[in-house]
């Protein structure tokens, strides 16, 4: 799917038609090969520019930041989060190829998976304060969102962290532990993930031909220090749910201790009637046994030693 945006007085308009002089963007979102030989052949791109995304384990890296040709096409790959669902059906995270194509009056951003930062500049153009007048600021301002997105992720790890935490006394199933080891692989993968898209913003910061605007030394800054948070954020929170794993299997353990306690407890006070009755319901003289009230003397005397069973429990902390 392509989408073409262009700068206009109310912010991003999808008519870049209507402005052939203006400087564009091109979203492209799982590319066909129909697509893919479009933009190669109108733009002159090598296709692995637009075919890495294709290959989810695609690492970061940075093309032609530093050609003898200035006219070559730039292309950096970044990592960025998406949430999905693992095959048991819990919630993670993946990381996934995300391209950014500098090209002479034209930026592609290619993406095999739509991007959620990306639909929030489509529609809320004006919040998200882009510009195409200078499609560096722009290439750079993505990458901020791209880092930034990893600390909105862990934000709500951390809040789902939370929800977990306030419902453990009543935990006695696995699924905690199996949303834990969720979170925890996503955690890894933020963590390989950053890494890799810190070389690639040390490609640019160090680029002759490109990125050299008075500006653009403040913008890399902020992308570092998105990316520094995002890598404290995630090792603190990794730290956190190693411990609150072990805790979750030790409060399960002790909740199903809780469970078997008490039913042991109720079977111990359900088996003084069974004896009784079983005892009673002999063909033998037995005392009381021909009494006119024999049966309710007998359910009384159940009841009492049933009450005073549930006492002596009770006082013991096993109920």
């Amino acid at each position: 799917m392509l989408q073409y945006f262009t700068t206009g007085k109310n912010g991003l308009l999808t008519t870049p038609d209507h402005h052939p002089d203006q400087p564009y963007w091109i979203n492209v979102e799982r590319p066909t090969i129909d697509e893919i030989n479009q933009l190669s052949n109108q733009f002159n791109l090598p296709r692995d520019y637009l075919t890495a995304i294709l290959d989810d384990a695609e690492v970061s890296r940075t093309e032609q930041l530093n050609p003898t040709d200035p006219d070559q096409p730039v292309l950096i790959v970044m990592q960025y989060p998406k949430l999905t669902t693992s095959d048991l059906g819990y919630l993670e995270f993946q990381v996934y190829p995300f391209a950014l194509i500098l090209v002479d009056q034209v930026v592609l951003t290619v993406s095999n998976y739509p991007a959620s930062f990306i639909q929030d500049f489509v529609m809320d153009p004006n919040s998200s304060k882009l510009s195409l007048n200078n499609h560096e600021d722009f290439i750079l301002t993505i990458m901020w969102y791209i880092e930034h997105s990893f600390v909105t992720n862990l934000d709500l790890i951390n809040r789902r962290t939370d929800e977990l935490e306030s419902r453990l006394n009543e935990a006695t199933h696995n699924v905690e532990l199996f949303r834990i080891m969720a979170y925890q692989k996503s955690l890894i993968r933020f963590k390989a993930a950053l890494a890799q898209n810190s070389p690639a913003l040390e490609a640019i910061e160090n680029s002759v031909t490109h990125f050299n605007a008075p500006n653009h030394q403040a913008l890399a800054t902020d992308i570092r220090a998105e990316t520094k948070q995002a890598t404290d954020m995630t090792e603190t929170t990794n730290q956190i749910l190693q411990q609150y794993s072990q805790l979750v299997g030790s409060v399960i353990s002790n909740n199903l201790n809780d469970v078997m306690k008490f039913l042991t407890s109720l079977t111990m006070i359900l088996t003084i009637p069974t004896i009784i009755g079983g005892v009673y319901g002999m063909n033998v003289k037995l005392p009381g046994a021909g009494l006119v009230h024999a049966f309710t003397w007998i359910s009384l005397a159940t009841i009492i030693l049933c009450i005073v069973c549930i006492e002596y429990l009770r006082n013991h902390d096993y109920f």
